[in-house]
């Protein structure tokens, strides 16, 4: 989609609403290729239109910035690392958690200083924990753009079944472990309900880790991965799976995952992301969210990704307030508006266009998304983070599956990532 030609504008903006992204840009034609901002970004069709109406929003306040929206369905990093190479690198790209694998290689910009002149301060903005995740070395790199904390999706009519509260944030691990307990279900052998299911994923494992005082690395970015702290939390969500068995081994659930059980409603609860809203729009039974119980200290993932700026923009300036207008309360209410995902403005996921939406039919509480931002935790996205996340892997493979303790697994991971991290 181009932006900033007004005149051209009206039109383009009706045929936006007709057709889309592609028929936009197509229809809109190109004026001045050479003055374009390019955005390149993932997702499906919702992404999409989201990202038109925000881009639209963006021309009302920028009549003369012209952006071609660039989707990219597969494969987005190494794309994105093949246009770097061949000098035609985005100006503006959406980042995740590799996001300083970029950083570090002098490939996108510092936002700290443009923030700073703008009058912004990023952990006001997007929360501290979130700003600091795509933080290196001290400088913002990736402006958070989608940030929805991980929260406790429960299933209520279980709960009222069994006479127990619902989940809040001031359970502790062991009113967890009580009520997961006692909503598990067996007839001999089988098991009907699981109390709780998660994985092996880094938000899912670390999470426990973080809550008990633990981490991946300590303040001078030394590995710590078999600290006692995380030993004893691992043990803990292992012994939910291989002792307690109020949690499905990866073998029984290879087929599928938390989130389908709980739509089956053979789940009481989990913890996952603002997506698993729509998933159980269809559902019969009564549902609810909450926010995560704490261990030692309170630790709550955080699913999200962010806008960066590529170091080699010919139109860094007009990328920059791009970037601060999308980042910016108005220029993320379209996120809220259309169910994308819970926005990293803390302003807009505190706003009535997110917690009173119209589509929110199960009359839930949103304000659990906003109510969790300060207990998030920032994981170290430092640029061997795919190393650190694939050590993890490699190394808890066999705990997972119950033919390794946890110490045996940490002591592995330690053992790779003080061969990555030094």
């Amino acid at each position: 989609m181009e932006i900033g030609v007004k005149k051209m504008m009206r039109a383009c903006l009706s045929l936006v609403a007709a057709g889309g992204l592609v028929a936009s840009m197509a229809a809109c034609g190109n004026p001045s290729a050479s003055d374009e901002l390019t955005l390149t970004f993932w997702g499906g069709d919702i992404d999409k239109t989201v990202m038109n109406d925000r881009l639209a929003l963006a021309a009302k306040k920028y009549p003369d910035i012209k952006v071609k929206a660039q989707y990219i369905a597969k494969d987005y990093d190494t794309k994105i690392q093949t246009m770097f190479s061949g000098g035609t690198a985005p100006d503006i790209l959406e980042m995740a958690e590799n996001i300083n694998a970029y950083s570090s290689r002098g490939q996108l910009e510092n936002l700290t200083p443009h923030f700073k002149k703008a009058g912004v301060d990023p952990a006001q903005r997007f929360g501290e924990a979130n700003a600091k995740a795509y933080s290196y070395k001290g400088n913002l790199y990736g402006a958070p753009d989608r940030s929805a904390p991980g929260v406790v999706y429960y299933n209520k009519d279980m709960f009222d079944a069994a006479g127990l509260k619902y989940p809040s944030a001031d359970w502790s691990w062991q009113d967890f472990h009580n009520a997961a307990v006692k909503l598990t279900k067996r007839s001999g052998d089988k098991t009907d309900v699981w109390g709780y299911c998660e994985g092996d994923w880094w938000a899912w494992y670390m999470t426990w880790m973080y809550q008990n005082g633990g981490g991946v690395v300590d303040s001078a970015g030394k590995p710590i991965a078999n600290d006692p702290a995380n030993v004893e939390a691992l043990t803990f969500y292992h012994d939910l799976m291989w002792k307690d068995k109020v949690a499905p081994t990866p073998q029984q659930i290879t087929d599928t995952g938390a989130d389908p059980l709980f739509a089956k409603g053979k789940l009481a609860m989990e913890v996952t992301g603002f997506w698993n809203i729509a998933a159980l729009k269809d559902a019969k039974f009564n549902w609810g969210i909450a926010p995560m119980w704490h261990g030692k200290k309170k630790a709550v993932p955080m699913f999200s990704n962010a806008l960066a700026v590529s170091s080699k923009s010919k139109h860094k300036e007009e990328a920059i307030k791009l970037v601060l207008f999308l980042s910016s309360k108005e220029g993320q209410r379209p996120i809220a508006q259309h169910a994308l995902d819970v926005p990293a403005n803390v302003e807009a996921a505190k706003d009535d266009s997110f917690v009173k939406a119209s589509w929110n039919k199960n009359d839930l509480d949103l304000t659990v998304f906003s109510k969790s931002i300060d207990m998030v935790y920032a994981p170290p996205l430092v640029p061997q983070w795919n190393q650190i996340t694939q050590a993890f892997t490699d190394g808890m493979a066999q705990t997972w599956n119950g033919k390794q303790s946890v110490k045996d697994g940490l002591d592995k991971v330690q053992k790779t990532l003080q061969g990555a991290l030094g």
